[in-house]
């Protein structure tokens, strides 16, 4: 399919423009007009690295692409009432089937329209392979969450459930899925970036992460940040019935699976103790889950004692495990 061919159909699947995005596709430039300070995100995807197109349809994986970056946008405290752009560069294989691209497309737009985003423009190029997408997300706050502001008596807290994205892949890979499988496959296949939460959070919160790549590794680079330790209690992590289920049912054990495999995409933020009870009437599935500490490094506790991780989350740069 030719680029301007492309160009001119996922446009009509992006949907409208918000009116803090003027120009969108189709100009060398989008234009955008300012609402405040600034939060800027980019995120990559990759076929065989990130998702396995073999297990899950294009639409979804044109989903996932976006909402993850979204989520970044989340974890920082981004207004969803203001406007949310998106920039897309795509490396699409040669002869990439035209069917699947539109599909791409599809639930790109899909998942634009679901969060209050804009497909503001972006490129295309051909490579010899894998498929690969890049995301950048522009959206506004009045004040931003970041990592590096946690304070030793911070309350861990998590916005939902975790796990739930790992039981589903797994169910993915080993079928026939379960009929208890539908809401964690659909975890995995259409992750929702938390930006109404994400600015209920920023109110108060000290520092904030989204759990991308594993809850106690993305708690570390939270630690590293803030220059603290955290305490985190296993068996306070919120996992479903479903989930605890799914994961045992392929001999995985649920509590540490749901503590490193990531892609849940709920947020993770260190609050006061004196806000637990205001935050918690705001997001209603908040947990607590541990506590920031004096120190340098996650300790994970379940029974009262330490637990050890041979892997604390998922690694870039290094082989996929259990995350395709």
């Amino acid at each position: 399919m030719r680029e301007a061919d492309w160009l001119r159909r996922a446009a009509e699947l992006f949907g409208a423009r918000h009116p803090g995005v003027p120009v969108g596709v189709g100009d060398d430039c989008a234009l955008l007009e300012p609402h405040g300070p600034m939060l800027i995100s980019t995120d990559t995807v990759v076929d065989g690295v990130h998702f396995d197109h073999r297990l899950i349809d294009w639409s979804d994986i044109g989903w996932r692409a976006l909402a993850v970056a979204l989520s970044d946008l989340a974890a920082c405290g981004a207004d969803p009432t203001r406007p949310i752009a998106a920039l897309l560069a795509l490396q699409l294989p040669d002869e990439f089937p035209d069917d699947e691209l539109m599909n791409f497309a599809r639930g790109l737009g899909e998942c634009a329209r679901a969060h209050g985003c804009v497909i503001a423009g972006g490129d295309t190029v051909s490579t010899p392979g894998p498929f690969a997408a890049t995301i950048t997300v522009v959206g506004y706050t009045d004040r931003a969450v970041l990592r590096s502001a946690a304070r030793v008596g911070d309350l861990v807290a998590v916005t939902g459930p975790l796990g739930e994205a790992a039981a589903g892949l797994h169910a993915l890979q080993h079928p026939p899925a379960p009929a208890n499988a539908a809401d964690a496959i659909r975890a995995y296949r259409r992750p929702v970036a938390l930006l109404a939460i994400g600015a209920k959070l920023a109110k108060a919160a000290t520092a904030m992460i989204d759990i991308s790549d594993g809850l106690v590794g993305d708690l570390d680079q939270l630690c590293r940040a803030s220059g603290v330790g955290a305490r985190l209690e296993l068996e306070k992590l919120p996992l479903t019935a479903a989930t605890r289920e799914l994961l045992s049912r392929d001999r995985l054990d649920p509590l540490l699976t749901a503590a490193t495999f990531g892609d849940d995409y709920q947020l993770l933020c260190c609050l006061h103790p004196t806000s637990l009870d205001w935050l918690c009437a705001e997001a209603p599935g908040l947990t607590v889950i541990g506590v920031i500490t004096a120190g340098d490094h996650t300790v994970a506790l379940r029974g009262g004692r330490e637990v050890e991780f041979a892997r604390r989350g998922y690694e870039h740069g290094r082989p996929p495990k259990e995350k395709t």
